[in-house]
């Protein structure tokens, strides 16, 4: 599953029950917060082939490069999952839009999309 924004996070912890009951929810949701801008924030190199993603976990990833989350990132490695058109679209608005400002390589089989291929060279992002 790809990493949730902590507004999704928050969502999908809504969904579950603590046995103590909800006083939990505000500690998990800060702590998880906390780790995601932390780790997001220092990320280079972020490494998620052969998880057997499709479409959908690419636009949700896709999501997540768009909120700014990984501004130091630079290599992306996505190949050996099951990204289509759609996840591949998804990942070129993001990255048009200027989601990851430090990319320098973005690793994904369906390497031929138009829009992806248009703006990695636009960007000088260099997509194998």
């Amino acid at each position: 599953r790809p990493p949730l924004l902590p507004s999704a996070f928050a969502a999908e912890l809504e969904k579950k029950s603590f046995t103590n009951g909800k006083e939990d929810y505000p500690l998990v949701k800060g702590l998880y917060k906390d780790a995601f801008e932390e780790r997001f924030g220092k990320a280079t190199k972020l490494i998620y082939g052969m998880l057997g993603w499709g479409d959908a976990e690419a636009a949700q990833l896709a999501e997540v490069l768009a909120s700014g989350a990984a501004p130091r990132l630079e290599t992306l490695l996505l190949a050996g999952n099951k990204i289509g058109d759609e996840g591949c679209k998804a990942l070129a608005a993001a990255l048009k839009e200027g989601a990851a400002p430090s990319l320098k390589l973005l690793s994904v089989d369906n390497d031929k999309q138009p829009e992806l291929v248009a703006v990695c060279k636009e960007r000088g992002i260099e997509l194998r």
